[in-house]
């Protein structure tokens, strides 16, 4: 075989690859770029986590701040019912128990989740890692989707501006609020949707993924909602045909949102009530318009190879410079109509108002002033920048590099470096981020450059290759902005998480081995995490989370334990027997050492290492008996806990006998302070020294039968460092108050016996206010209130994450106190028969039960779930009746014309005049008469709706093949 005929061969072969349905999926269908977009930001996220040593690349992991303390918490348990079967409803595993399926509403409800499933267990966090890469893949591809259809180009440079979305500093630095990204990813399929909507009529994918948005995470959907808005009029503006075409595209649009929310219903709804339950509905919308940042920085911070705001800073808008740099282009070059420059700009002026003034920031946010990352919905602006930007690309594509398209690509550069050097000033140094990102910007001109000089042949292969060389060049930007990211974040050890695991795992399994009570709670004597009972899976009282029940959190609040209603968290540490019955805490594990207070309350059952499981001689069921005196007890706003406990078991048996007793100082010695007293326990400090810190000692007698424990408070964070001895052995010491007051036992001393608090001042106060109450604890007493409620308990004979069941034998008429947060989800039957709950302290499940012996059974549901089902249900049912309507219309369509066609095959041969205007209205093609145009916004409209400068072919050296023509 010649040479010639080689070539042939290989022609024919290239012909008949190209009519495969290989190519025609993977090449002009554009699979192949979706997997380039998804596949170069997911691996470059990775390869930033290994570069830093995260697992299994080394010993590092992801787990940061509230990564640290909720979402993977959280996403542990997910893991363990997808496992295991448990319900999604709820979970026993935190906060006494909370609506599982309004919490991970916003926390875990990621559809990627199943993929942890495949690590089995122990393989969590590195699931979580690879879902997080994962999500950020995804993001890139549903860009590069959303920018073939919209632009209706389908090459490489697809891939190209993925990756500027996918990996914006929005992403590289708030990576660690992993339950967000699945809405970022999918909000640009969202705004695929809308143009579909607008351009044609398709209404489908609209709605089908703003429901999933909504679904994965209500919150970041919450943002994709309302930017729905601008979007539509954005794209109904450059796409739809006249005043009748818009009102039937806002209609559509209109019914496609209800429709997607309505899909979403069987989650939002349990969302919404779970919400009212949270310290968040207190929110009111501020009075005054204020502004937070110098607009200048927030403008200079679009630079590449700078640092992310993390937590509290400047709004992540960065997306490369490359987006920076052809945003002058998208402006001012021709070929870009002018309403889609307005509209980018009005788009871009929302986003950037909306993060800078208070009052828009709030309204953006639910209606809520967030607790820091306050511009959460930055991530919309990189979206629509880097949109323009690739528009901008696109006409550089399809009608060749100018001369002033060069000239206005460092428009926008320069402003951006002049504005960092104005809002520096004195500081300011050619260094770092700045020089990086102008050598970047740099390599990006020289590469525009030398694409417009150098000769090329053929227009295909310029643009070929000059994305190529931009592409080298942006991915080595964003490695190198992705490990800036990964370090701004920053990483934990991944062994040391959780602390002493297989000490506390051993202690667990013993439990559950020996213990064959149905339900029993356990606790740690003090927190690792804020929600240490979901990390380490244990049934417990913790819980830090937007979901914390605010009513729970006043109650503990009151109680002395470690509680903040703004700050959505309410946590165990050492108390007294009172609340450990009151939770119902039957176990609990001290990690390191031992106890060192309590031995007449606790047993030592199990020692592992230097863990310690210790059982509680004082535990009460899930629910027993009390007085219906309990109904009359009075909220005292957590100024005494040992006062309100006092109160709360005369309430609760219907004694008038007090437990806890005031006890007065023994000994006073002060260290660099002068002390003044303001009541009991109650005492104003000032240091006039020149030493940071200052300290008061004070000591307590101990007494024969009775066990002190003090409460103390550094008001306002002007004491934060408690030292508590019983002796010479130390109890318990370190910042124990430097957020929240704390109740803490005292050792277990007896007569002859000390007990010393040693409180010292904050560096940053030389004077302020704190208090310490010690109150002793009498043990008969104790008991004999014990043995009046655990006579009447109930007896759990079945248990499940939504289903008790048990026996309950009464004395006489009462309040059945459950303690169990109180949601009006729960339903309790009382042999058979439903009966009224109520608000007990003002936070509990309780319900009146009358003498005798009864079969009671307590079931849960969600509120709103089963509306919510309705409403998904029918909205499923009315889109597949949509969708059934929509094919029967178009095989009617279809009919129609083949009836047409068929008519006009049999009829007599027609005039030459209407034999052409019957082709003509076959095939859709315009008759010589209809050719009418008009003029509108400086461009002409030919008969079909489009513009004549779209219709006009550039000349072959400046198209070639690669031209498209655009409606």
């Amino acid at each position: 075989m010649n040479k010639e005929e080689r070539r042939t061969v290989a022609r024919i072969r290239l012909e008949q690859f190209r009519k495969g349905k290989f190519y025609q999926i993977f090449c002009e269908k554009g699979v192949v770029y979706l997997l380039l977009s998804f596949m170069i930001p997911f691996s470059i996220m990775l390869y930033a986590f290994g570069v830093f040593g995260i697992h299994p690349f080394g010993d590092r992991q992801i787990l940061v701040v509230d990564l640290w303390h909720q979402y993977y918490p959280f996403f542990r348990v997910v893991h363990e019912k997808l496992a295991t079967g448990g319900s999604f409803m709820y979970s026993w595993e935190n906060g006494l128990g909370t609506n599982f399926l309004s919490l991970i509403s916003y926390y875990a409800a990621s559809p990627l989740n199943w993929i942890s499933l495949f690590f089995g267990d122990g393989g969590e966090r590195d699931a979580l890692t690879f879902i997080l890469a994962a999500k950020i893949g995804f993001a890139g591809a549903f860009f590069s989707s959303f920018l073939r259809y919209t632009y209706r180009r389908n090459d490489l440079s697809l891939c190209l501006f993925s990756v500027a979305y996918a990996l914006s500093s929005y992403t590289l630095g708030y990576y660690w609020n992993v339950m967000w990204f699945d809405t970022v990813a999918l909000f640009p399929l969202v705004m695929q949707g809308i143009v579909a909507l607008c351009r044609e009529g398709k209404w489908k994918l609209f709605t089908f993924s703003l429901a999933l948005s909504l679904i994965a995470n209500y919150y970041i959907g919450y943002f994709t909602c309302i930017f729905s808005v601008l979007m539509f009029a954005a794209a109904s503006i450059i796409e739809c045909k006249g005043i009748k075409d818009w009102f039937r595209k806002l209609f559509l649009m209109i019914r496609s949102s209800v429709l997607g929310i309505g899909l979403g219903a069987f989650m939002l709804l349990p969302a919404y009530y779970g919400l009212k339950l949270t310290y968040s509905v207190n929110n009111t919308m501020p009075k005054e318009m204020t502004f937070y940042e110098d607009w200048k920085k927030i403008f200079a911070h679009l630079l590449s190879y700078d640092e992310p705001t993390k937590v509290d800073g400047l709004p992540n808008f960065a997306c490369g410079m490359l987006a920076v740099l052809l945003f002058g282009v998208f402006l001012f070059a021709f070929g870009i109509k002018i309403r889609e420059k307005i509209s980018a700009l009005v788009m871009l002026g929302a986003i950037v108002v909306s993060c800078n003034m208070n009052i828009l920031n709030f309204i953006w946010h639910g209606f809520h002033f967030t607790n820091q990352i306050p511009y959460r919905f930055a991530f919309i602006f990189s979206f629509v920048l880097a949109a323009a930007a690739f528009r901008a690309y696109d006409v550089i594509l399809s009608r060749g590099i100018k001369i002033y398209h060069l000239i206005l690509m460092l428009t926008a550069p320069a402003t951006v470096f002049v504005l960092n050097k104005v809002s520096k000033g004195v500081d300011y140094r050619f260094e770092g981020a700045i020089k990086s990102s102008a050598i970047i910007t740099g390599a990006f001109w020289l590469i525009f450059i030398a694409a417009k000089v150098f000769p090329f042949r053929k227009q295909k292969n310029r643009n070929l290759l000059m994305t190529i060389a931009l592409s080298a060049a942006m991915f080595s930007e964003f490695i190198s902005n992705a490990q800036i990211g990964v370090k701004t974040v920053d990483t934990t050890g991944y062994n040391d998480y959780p602390a002493n695991y297989q000490e506390v795992e051993s202690l667990l399994g013993y439990e559950r081995e020996n213990d064959s009570t149905p339900f029993y709670r356990t606790e740690m004597s003090y927190t690792y995490t804020l929600n240490d009972s979901a990390l380490y899976g244990y049934y417990g009282l913790s819980q830090f989370s937007s979901a914390a029940n605010v009513s729970v959190t006043t109650l503990c609040k009151r109680l002395g334990l470690y509680a903040s209603e703004a700050g959505n968290r309410y946590y165990y540490r050492t108390n007294t027997p009172v609340v450990n019955a009151l939770f119902g805490i039957k176990y609990l594990v001290k990690k390191s050492g031992e106890l060192n207070s309590e031995e007449w309350a606790f047993d030592n059952i199990r020692m592992e290492g230097s863990s310690n499981l210790y059982k509680n001689r004082y535990p009460l069921s899930l629910g027993f008996m009390v007085s219906g005196d309990v109904m009359d007890m009075e909220d005292n706003g957590a100024a005494n806990p040992f006062e309100y406990q006092n109160k709360l078991v005369s309430h609760l048996t219907g004694t008038e006998e007090e437990l806890f007793t005031p006890q007065p100082v023994a000994l006073a010695e002060y260290d660099g302070l002068e002390i003044n007293k303001n009541g009991y326990g109650n005492y104003t400090f000032r240091n006039d020294t020149e030493e940071p810190t200052g300290s008061a000692t004070y000591t307590f007698d101990c007494l024969d039968g009775s066990y002190i424990y003090g409460y103390a408070n550094g008001t306002g964070g002007t004491c934060d460092h408690l030292e508590i001895k019983c002796g010479e052995e130390l109890i318990d010491s370190g910042k124990l108050i430097e957020s929240y007051p704390i109740l803490f036992p005292m050792g277990n001393g007896q007569t002859g016996d000390t007990s010393t608090v040693k409180i010292t001042s904050n560096e940053k106060h030389k004077s302020g206010n704190f208090k310490l109450m010690v109150y002793a604890l009498n043990k008969d007493k104790f008991e004999n209130a014990y043995h009046a409620l655990a006579d009447e308990q109930l007896e759990i004979t079945r248990f499940s994450d939504r289903k008790i069941s048990g026996k309950l034998s009464v004395k006489e008429d009462g309040v059945l106190y459950l303690s169990i947060p109180y949601e009006k989800g729960w339903r309790v039957y009382i042999d058979g028969e439903r009966a009224e709950t109520f608000k007990v302290l003002q936070a509990m499940l309780g319900v009146r039960v009358g003498s005798g012996e009864h079969d009671v059974r307590i079931e849960y549901t969600p509120e709103g779930f089963p509306l919510g089902v309705i409403v998904s249900f029918l909205c499923a049912v009315f889109i597949v009746l949509l969708i059934i309507g929509d094919r029967r219309r178009m095989l009617r369509r279809r009919e129609h014309a083949a009836a047409v066609q068929l008519a006009s095959e049999n009829a007599p041969e027609p005039s030459p005049y209407r034999q052409g205007a019957a082709i003509y209205d076959q095939f859709g093609i315009p008759r010589p008469e209809d050719h009418i145009g008009r003029v509108e916004d400086s461009e002409i409209i030919l008969y079909d709706g489009s513009r004549a400068d779209e219709k006009e072919v550039d000349n072959a050296k400046s198209e070639g093949n690669d031209s498209i023509q655009r409606h």
